[in-house]
């Protein structure tokens, strides 16, 4: 099975990376995975310029060269895609924002490039969660996409500190058993 995983979080090693680590362990249960794994912030991609190339040619290209390149291509070789972050003012990261805006190439290409294909949205968060998860379920049904989804609210219940999701075992084990649960709906 093929899975991308497109990292929205700055700081490495956070709650949000964590999740995935479990979820990804849960997939690789069974088997190994060919996974293509990617952090936005270490990544050469600018934004959408909304020239509308891509509508016009109707092909997935994009005419800007640069790291969106190798996600396009394992985009479309996935059969699950992860979109992993913290949210920063009730969004997800700037980072993750931009590859998301960048991916209207792929949406003026074929349907193939996105039916039948499982978003698993792992996001962390203080305040709320709601727009991006709502976003999230609002595009996949339009494109035929599946999606999972996992909220940690890792803000203490005094409000003044981060917990780390590592304190959390409930979500580790969700993560993991979502991992598990999808490799075995792919066997």
């Amino acid at each position: 099975m093929n899975v991308l995983i497109l990292h929205g979080s700055p700081r490495k090693g956070g709650s949000s990376d964590t999740l995935v680590r479990y979820f990804i362990e849960g997939l690789n249960i069974n088997r190994r995975n060919d996974i293509a794994e990617f952090y936005s912030n270490d990544l050469n991609v600018r934004a959408c310029q909304g020239c509308s190339t891509c509508a016009k040619l109707g092909n997935s290209t994009c005419v800007i060269e640069d790291d969106m390149q190798r996600i396009y291509s394992a985009f479309v070789a996935a059969n699950i895609v992860v979109w992993a972050t913290p949210m920063y003012w009730g969004y997800m990261t700037a980072q993750l924002k931009t590859i998301l805006d960048r991916m209207e190439a792929l949406a003026c290409g074929p349907a193939e490039n996105w039916k039948g294909k499982t978003f698993v949205v792992i996001i962390t968060y203080h305040h709320h969660c709601e727009s991006t998860v709502a976003f999230f379920e609002r595009i996949t049904p339009f494109f035929g996409v599946k999606l999972r989804t996992i909220v940690y609210n890792s803000l203490s219940k005094d409000g003044h500190e981060d917990v780390h999701v590592s304190n959390c075992k409930e979500k580790l084990e969700e993560a993991f058993t979502l991992g598990k649960d999808l490799a075995s709906n792919y066997l």
